[in-house]
């Protein structure tokens, strides 16, 4: 099994280059080694990836996949990341030159909902799940909320609609502090738009398989 190493700048906007060998009949794995543009290694954690690989150009050349990698992590948060085939994968490989790349996406980005800040009058003692802001238009069940450095990131779990800008979280997300007027109150959600990097691609030299399977 081979590894190669390089360096990953989001702001490049350019893979980068690395020429692997599969052998027919014979499981294929490749790991990757990455470095951010400080020589620290890249932290993967939260990411996912895909990647295939097809006949390049020339005499055969195709747009069709030739086959289809598992991408996976063999630890994410020290940049390390590996594509593979099976054997029968790679047994179904015509001899040859072939092209591949390797796609890769960071978790979804959480968008800012609102920032606002506990009401005059609203102090919030310590145990309390339900909070008197100064506005909440925007906001809806599921969301995250911070208040100021007692509670952070927690699930919004019910918003008042008898009784204007008031919000609740769970019994277990609770603040050990008094938290007084004032303090800073942000709303985030999940995003649905991701970057999607072309992170590595180059080309693979397929050796026919002679031997059957032991």
């Amino acid at each position: 099994m081979s590894t190669k190493n390089f360096t990953f700048d989001p702001d490049a906007g350019v893979p980068s280059a690395a020429d692997l060998a599969i052998y027919g009949g014979a499981n294929f794995k490749n790991t990757f080694n990455v470095k951010d543009v400080s020589n620290v290694n890249y932290d993967f954690t939260g990411w996912s990836g895909s990647g295939q690989m097809q006949k390049s150009a020339g005499i055969g050349a195709t747009d069709v996949p030739a086959a289809t990698f598992t991408v996976g992590f063999t630890s994410a948060y020290d940049g390390q990341f590996y594509i593979s085939l099976g054997t029968t994968q790679t047994r179904n490989l015509a001899a040859g030159r072939y092209e591949y790349n390797v796609l890769m996406t960071p978790s979804k980005e959480s968008v800012d909902v609102l920032d606002t800040s506990i009401a005059v009058g609203a102090t919030a003692g310590i145990g309390t799940t339900e909070f008197t802001i100064n506005k909440i238009a925007g906001v809806a069940i599921g969301d995250s909320v911070s208040v100021g450095a007692a509670i952070t990131t927690v699930s919004v779990v019910g918003i008042a609609t008898t009784v204007a800008n008031k919000f609740q979280i769970g019994t277990g997300s609770t603040s050990p502090l008094e938290i007084l007027p004032g303090t800073g109150v942000t709303f985030t959600r999940v995003g649905s738009a991701t970057t999607v990097y072309n992170m590595v691609n180059g080309n693979i030299i397929v050796y026919a398989g002679i031997a059957s399977a032991p």
